[in-house]
């Protein structure tokens, strides 16, 4: 029988045992969501997965989607897409490896963001490498109680790319542009299984809060945004054909950070 093993920290469990090609059996799939609304983030150690068994696991989390850019999909597994955070010889790395770097929440600027991201490490670094995640209940939980009263409520505005991020992302075709208009979401939102609240921040996309001015919204995002890594983030090492499904505050409840 698979086990599931709590991480000592903050957020995170790693599932002994599991075959992973029965994660479509009803049982299983029950296993891995209560251990991800549980825990956050879920480890899975196996075998090396090509593309179409990487989309046959991710289906016992829910119906998977395709990739917003169309360079980045694996062939004729669209919903499956490839990061390469390899230093080229002439110093270059992909935009993607680079925004990576701050703490962000994957797809954001989406109407309806995904329920999690599941990550797959298929060539690893010697050393380093560390993916690091952070508990967005915590970081809310722990606000002074007159910031949470504050921020309870209020929308902000996400999108592709915003003048508060540091780098630039990866160029869209027009076909992209017009799939990713701006979109609203709350500053704070709820978990639908555990009723949990959690602060919903992505510096990468997220550009100001609803109602307010301009520089108000930035003391108060930046605000928002430096007490993260106050709550003890966690650091995941990379190895290789590890799988990790975790909420890629797609569920708002936890966001990352990657180092090379």
């Amino acid at each position: 029988m698979p086990e599931v093993v709590p991480f000592q920290g903050p957020l995170g469990s790693r599932i002994e045992g599991l075959d992973r090609g029965r994660a479509h059996e009803p049982e299983t799939a029950a296993l891995l969501k209560s251990a991800l609304a549980r825990h956050l983030l879920v480890v899975v150690p196996g075998e090396r997965m090509a593309p179409a068994e990487t989309l046959a696991f991710a289906k016992a989390f829910g119906t998977p989607r395709t990739q917003l850019l169309r360079y980045k999909r694996s062939g004729e597994v669209p919903e499956v897409s490839v990061m390469v955070s390899t230093l080229m010889a002439d110093g270059t790395t992909d935009k993607t490896a680079i925004r990576a770097e701050d703490w962000h929440t994957d797809d954001s600027y989406f109407a309806v963001p995904a329920k999690a991201t599941l990550l797959h490490g298929i060539e690893i670094p010697s050393h380093g490498g560390s993916t690091w995640f952070c508990n967005m209940h915590s970081v809310y939980e722990a606000l002074p109680a007159t910031l949470r009263q504050r921020i309870d409520g209020m929308r902000a505005i996400h999108g592709y790319d915003t003048r508060r991020a540091r780098n630039r992302p990866s160029a869209r075709t027009p076909q992209e542009i017009a799939e990713t208009p701006d979109v609203e979401h709350p500053l704070v939102r709820t978990h639908p299984e555990t009723g949990r609240k959690a602060l919903y921040l992505n510096p990468n996309r997220l550009d100001r809060i609803v109602g307010l001015e301009r520089a108000e919204s930035d003391a108060l995002l930046d605000e928002l945004a430096d007490e993260a890594p106050r709550s003890r983030p966690s650091a995941i090492n990379s190895e290789p054909h590890k799988v990790i499904p975790l909420p890629r505050f797609k569920r708002q409840q936890a966001r990352g950070s990657r180092n090379a």
